[in-house]
């Protein structure tokens, strides 16, 4: 591999995040660096990558037409449906996401919300 490469010449690679990279074999990475590198698998030469496909992405065959019909929301054991918001914390997270959510919706800072209860801040975003 080293026979390829020597110092000043430009090779094209993937890099560890998956972005391609050319560098400048020499300073700051040597043949041997970059060697080790590909050997490692961390990166790998832009030749090795998987290409993609030409090919057409095909349709689902029974894609229905236009806006499709939202499920109902289940009563809940009080007797109130559940909100469809879906910024909204489940019922058993902490009181600090519930006053965020609540400060948000009423209007309000975080640090009068937190100064509810939690039960009271769920009963206030109903």
């Amino acid at each position: 591999m080293s026979g390829e490469m020597k110092d000043g010449d430009e090779v094209r690679l993937i890099g560890s995040g998956g972005a391609p990279v050319l560098l400048t074999v020499g300073r700051p990475f040597s043949v041997r660096d970059i060697e080790a590198r590909l050997n490692s698998r961390e990166w790998r030469r832009e030749s090795d990558t998987p290409r993609p496909r030409k090919e057409k992405a095909s349709k689902p065959a029974d894609a229905p037409a236009g806006p499709q019909p939202q499920p109902e929301l289940e009563p809940r054991p009080d007797g109130k449906t559940p909100s469809s918001d879906p910024r909204r914390p489940a019922e058993s997270a902490p009181k600090g996401d519930w006053a965020a959510y609540v400060a948000g919706l009423k209007h309000m800072t975080i640090e009068d919300a937190s100064s509810y209860t939690k039960a009271d801040l769920i009963e206030m975003a109903d």
